[in-house]
């Protein structure tokens, strides 16, 4: 049954009447008692507060009250969303005072948390931080609208009213903004790169593919890297299956000596040093062989894609000869075959010869000859037997051999090469006897015989 206009009336004049009924109440009393009451102006802000003074409803502000005691009093405001404000004062016979508030809104609990978490939060683009996230510095008596946002994922706008200081919990499921992939191989254990970015190895599921086309790369060690362009809708999922194929080896064969025959699984192959590509990855058995040594018999393992090299050091059973000349620089020749020149041993060409090694020589006498240009030529007759070493030391003895002639304004001078610098020429005129003549008196300069001399 509805209220009638008339008691509806009455209500909103009922505090009223409360309030000059206790005005006159005050009134009465102060007068009884001698003390005049006090006016008291209450505003808050916002205005529509409840004031309590002394435990008494006296209306909502702005209000103005003239019956108040003298005295001590308790007034207290209270408004929806806002915490209550406790005043306490004291008032003089006959005055006049104003009391203000400024009402503190109520701080609303709010905890977010998400599936999957570490998304950003976000109110009118000021960052919260991220989720799981409890927020305790917002006004309970307004609406907010939030921003929650996570790379793969959709943005989405979370609503929140706070109903006091009642936690309010929300948890919020993200969309995924990315496509899901499941890479596979055979074998498995390939690495798969998605646009750039290593993402493991196969099998391997990955949630976060970016909609759009993907570049998708699947590589194994020993095996040819296959790429694949993918396009994925938001929340779309594909399957991408690899058949990975082996890379070809190669296969490296060198000898100590140099020029060993190869056989490989028995097949001959040429002489060594052999570069053999696009090699059948697999296992083999490599017999190295040379004359005057004995062969090498060796099983390898050729992996997909690896690249081996293999060196067989063959043993001689035949002798061997070591020279060293005093100076170096001297060229050896064994049976009249010439077999190289002797390189430093020392700090200069005076000093012994680095050991020349003279390999694989058949048992018996051979003979040695040691040649340099300005030097008498030294011949051996060293004995080599079986798988022995025959050291030698070869010192050779200088002679006077003329390689240069000279004509200058007082004569003609023949001699051995020595220097040639800005100033001066100089020979050996005769054996330990050497003469410099100066650049200016110098009218020819014959070579004789000798391209290193004719160089300098």
């Amino acid at each position: 049954m509805g209220t009638s206009p008339v008691c509806r009336a009455a209500a909103r004049l009922r505090p009223l009447v409360i309030a000059i009924a206790a005005a006159a109440f005050a009134f009465s009393a102060g007068a009884a008692s001698g003390e005049k009451p006090v006016r008291v102006d209450f505003t808050s802000q916002p205005e529509g507060a409840t004031l309590l003074l002394d435990g008494a409803n006296r209306g909502v502000t702005p209000l103005t009250l003239f019956d108040i005691a003298p005295g001590g009093h308790h007034a207290r405001l209270e408004l929806k969303g806002y915490e209550p404000h406790d005043d306490f004062f004291t008032l003089q016979d006959g005055g006049y005072l104003v009391r203000s508030a400024e009402l503190a809104p109520v701080k609303g609990l709010l905890l977010i948390t998400t599936e999957p978490d570490g998304c950003s939060l976000s109110l009118d683009g000021l960052s919260l931080g991220v989720t799981p996230r409890l927020v305790t510095s917002l006004d309970a008596n307004r609406h907010y609208r939030f921003t929650l946002q996570k790379p793969g994922y959709q943005s989405k706008t979370v609503e929140v009213r706070f109903a006091g200081r009642t936690p309010l919990v929300k948890h919020e499921k993200m969309m995924l903004d990315s496509g899901r992939l499941k890479v596979t191989s055979a074998p498995d254990g390939a690495k798969v790169v998605v646009n750039g970015i290593a993402r493991g190895e196969t099998p391997l599921s990955i949630s976060d593919i970016p909609k759009g086309r993907s570049l998708v790369e699947i590589s194994k060690d020993g095996y040819k890297t296959q790429t694949r362009e993918i396009s994925l809708g938001a929340g779309d999922f594909q399957t991408v299956h690899a058949v990975l194929e082996g890379k070809p080896g190669a296969l490296f064969l060198t000898s100590v000596p140099d020029g060993a025959r190869f056989y490989i699984d028995g097949e001959a192959c040429g002489k060594g040093p052999i570069s053999l590509s696009q090699f059948k990855p697999g296992r083999y058995s490599i017999r190295a062989e040379l004359d005057g040594h004995g062969g090498v018999t060796r099983e390898v393992v050729v992996g997909l894609g690896q690249t081996v090299n293999e060196e067989f050091r063959l043993e001689s059973v035949l002798g061997r000869l070591e020279v060293k000349t005093v100076p170096s620089g001297a060229q050896i020749f064994v049976d009249g075959k010439a077999l190289g020149t002797t390189r430093m041993g020392g700090a200069s060409e005076a000093e012994a010869s680095a050991v020349f090694a003279v390999e694989a020589l058949q048992a018996g006498e051979h003979v040695l000859a040691v040649r340099k240009d300005g030097y008498a030529e030294a011949v051996l007759h060293p004995v080599v037997e079986n798988l022995r070493t025959t050291s030698k030391t070869v010192r050779l003895r200088r002679i006077f051999k003329p390689n240069v002639r000279l004509v200058t304004a007082t004569g003609t001078y023949t001699g051995v090469f020595i220097d040639n610098s800005n100033d001066a020429v100089t020979i050996e005129v005769s054996m330990g006897i050497t003469r410099s003549f100066p650049r200016e008196d110098i009218k020819k300069i014959d070579f004789i015989g000798n391209e290193d001399a004719q160089q300098r």
